[in-house]
């Protein structure tokens, strides 16, 4: 299908939803042409190891007038949504909304018929976030978390963004959310640490979310390690759920939940 008119690539655009969340898979510039890769999900969910199909056009602009796409910017794959595409303001062309926004003007679109993948949705885990729930009656108290990160080797303490040390007795409980826990010699030098997103009971569970404020590797591998031993424990990190048992594998050896690793060729 070859798009020479505005008002035909508006009513493709809409077609397809303008390839909100969707996303650009190959960007090839090449001698012949230059040649742009983009689809979107159908069916499934973006929970790994969950059956997936994908929609994906070849776009092949003819007689290229503007293109602003630069390689540092912006990686394709499949992984990574994009917010959409829309139309730039005159003329034909297509505006590529990313974490960094790039345009093409053209003289037509030449579009293929779509190509559609039956597959698995893949797995990522986040160096930044985990989310647990737990059958545990009781919230953990500020002294549990110092006690249990003192067993990995780690001194520590509580504060709110950017503040001195809070001595344990004085923070708020059972809710502290809103709170961060770091050590001790950096508490002076940082002004976060492990954020305690919510914490909280809710319908008989303990709900925790755990964030990475400042990136600290070590103090949040160990903050894993220690609900993963956890009974009776989910792990939600990226887009995988984990048992305990699976989250602790996982931080040992890299090996995902066994229903996950034996779709891995057809990823």
């Amino acid at each position: 299908m070859n798009i020479e008119n505005r008002t035909k690539l508006e009513k493709w655009l809409d077609q397809n939803y303008w390839f909100e969340d969707g996303f650009i898979s190959e960007i090839n510039d090449s001698k012949s042409g230059l040649e742009i890769v983009v689809g979107y999900q159908t069916v499934g969910t973006y929970v790994a190891g969950e059956k997936q199909e994908l929609k994906e056009f070849s776009l092949k602009p003819i007689g290229l007038t503007n293109w602003t796409y630069k390689k540092e910017q912006f990686s394709p794959t499949k992984e990574s949504c994009i917010n959409g595409i829309d139309l730039t303001e005159k003329g034909i062309g297509l505006k590529f909304d990313t974490e960094s926004v790039f345009e093409l003007n053209c003289e037509s679109i030449e579009i293929s018929e779509p190509k559609i993948t039956q597959t698995y949705t893949k797995p990522w885990i986040s160096n930044r976030e985990i989310y647990i729930t737990t059958t545990e009656k009781e919230v953990p108290t500020a002294n549990y978390w110092i006690e249990k990160l003192e067993e990995y080797g780690f001194k520590t303490g509580f504060r709110y963004f950017a503040s001195e040390l809070i001595q344990s007795e004085n923070v708020p409980y059972p809710d502290y959310s809103g709170y961060f826990i770091q050590t001790l010699n950096k508490i002076s030098e940082t002004q976060k640490g492990l954020f305690f997103k919510f914490i909280g009971l809710e319908n008989g569970e303990l709900r925790i979310g755990i964030e990475n404020g400042d990136e600290n590797k070590e103090l949040f591998n160990s903050i894993q390690l220690i609900v993963s031993n956890w009974k009776n424990t989910t792990i939600n990190s990226g887009n995988v759920k984990f048992t305990g048992k699976e989250f602790n594998e996982f931080l040992e050896n890299g090996k995902y939940p066994e229903r996950i690793e034996k779709i891995k060729n057809v990823w």
